[in-house]
């Protein structure tokens, strides 16, 4: 039986975003190793986009009482 994967939090995407950048900062990176690296920051800021669309679309069903609509 295989383990569903849970999703990052948006903070734990920061968090790696940060690592990542730290990383490509340092001068002893490699050319090769800063874009393994610039693939997996874009990779990261994709997660972040779709936890935040659905964190939009959440909003946008509040009602007038802040309550979740259900759709």
């Amino acid at each position: 039986m295989s383990e569903k994967k849970e999703k990052p939090t948006l903070e734990e995407s920061f968090e790696r975003i940060e690592s990542i950048l730290e990383q490509m900062e340092n001068p002893d990176t490699s050319l090769e190793e800063a874009f393994g690296l610039y693939q997996k920051g874009v990779g990261e800021l994709k997660t972040c986009n779709v936890i935040l669309d659905e964190v939009e679309k959440k909003m946008q069903i509040l009602n007038a009482d802040g309550e979740l609509e259900e759709l």
